[in-house]
């Protein structure tokens, strides 16, 4: 129970000094995953964001993570400490010390990222909705908004893709940062000032190689998160306009009739389109389909390198910080 304790303060404390150093880089990803945003790069989107925005809106959404995020860190780590000490009770050579394989690892960090799932999907969710806002709302707000639209079960948009993401991508998380422990040749008998620069390096390679392997699976649940969805909506979407539904008054106030029509057609037919177009993602394979239809394979990488610049640094500080704080915590 005392390990357990430990490892939920120092991944809480962790997840937190993290998530405050990445925030600028964080909504910066978020606006190059939405789809309204325009083809500007990553510096160009950073600079009218700080410009019409603020710099205010580099930590738009950070309060929902600080106490989200940071309490998913808490659940990661006591998740994966308990699966790997359940590994250590069940294995056949109790005399020896228990050093995990590497497979192990990688189990333990899936199911750990399993373990989160209930944490994660209403956490970010409110994050990303507070971050592409460009009416600044607090996160009390945005929370407000999803719950009157839809209520408890708003709160899981997204939920079933943030699970397929987070399975994998924290098993290759843990796997890598022990891997680069090991490759390292951390010396745990040091303590974690010693090994301060590896620890940094290996939490690094971690958040930036996990993002790297699952970041196609983000963009698609960040698409789906971002969308306002109303009940009606959800129930299965409005009608769409057709030449046929016409109101007629519009016709008769044209003094071409024939070429009234065809134009009223024609808007009529756009109106259809942008309709589609904009309708909420139906699915995940549906979001898949039409982000690629719109704007091709690139789409499911946009924003990659920023993601990359926040994990390296976030991560870093993260496993850093948590090491620190865990062994203050065996130390009282």
């Amino acid at each position: 129970m005392a390990e357990s304790f430990n490892d939920f303060v120092a991944g809480w404390v962790g997840g937190a000094a993290g998530i405050i150093v990445g925030s600028p880089l964080d909504v910066l990803k978020a606006r190059l995953q939405s789809p309204t945003h325009t083809r500007d790069g990553a510096w160009q989107t950073l600079r009218s964001l700080v410009k019409y925005e603020g710099t205010d809106a580099l930590f738009k959404g950070v309060l929902a993570p600080v106490a989200g995020l940071a309490g998913l860190n808490a659940i990661l780590f006591v998740s994966y400490g308990s699966l790997l000490r359940m590994f250590d009770e069940h294995r056949l050579d109790q005399a020896l010390p228990f050093v995990p394989t590497l497979g192990q690892v990688y189990m333990a960090g899936c199911g750990a990222g399993i373990a989160g799932f209930l944490f994660t999907t209403p956490t970010e969710l409110i994050k990303i909705q507070a971050q592409i806002s460009r009416v600044p709302k607090s996160t009390w707000q945005v929370t407000r908004e999803i719950w009157a639209r839809n209520g408890a079960r708003g709160l899981y948009q997204g939920g079933w893709i943030t699970m397929i993401r987070d399975a994998p991508s924290y098993g290759v998380y843990f796997w890598v940062y022990e891997g680069m422990k090991r490759i390292l040749e951390v010396d745990s008998t040091l303590g974690s000032s010693a090994n301060a620069w590896k620890l940094l390096f290996a939490g690094g390679m971690a958040g930036a190689v996990s993002w790297t392997v699952i970041y196609p699976i983000d963009v698609v649940k960040s698409r789906l998160q971002m969308q306002v969805i109303a009940p009606s909506q959800r129930a299965g979407g409005s009608v769409l306009p057709s030449p046929n539904n016409l109101d007629t008054s519009v016709l008769s106030s044209r003094s071409n009739p024939g070429r009234s029509y065809s134009t009223s057609a024609t808007e009529a037919v756009n109106i259809q389109t942008n309709r589609q177009r904009d309708r909420p993602y139906a699915s995940i394979k549906d979001c898949i389909t039409r982000s690629y239809k719109a704007d091709g394979i690139g789409v499911f990488f946009r924003g990659l390198w920023p993601t990359i610049l926040r994990g390296f640094p976030v991560n870093a500080v993260t496993f850093w910080v948590y090491e620190v704080t865990l062994e203050f915590l065996e130390n009282l």
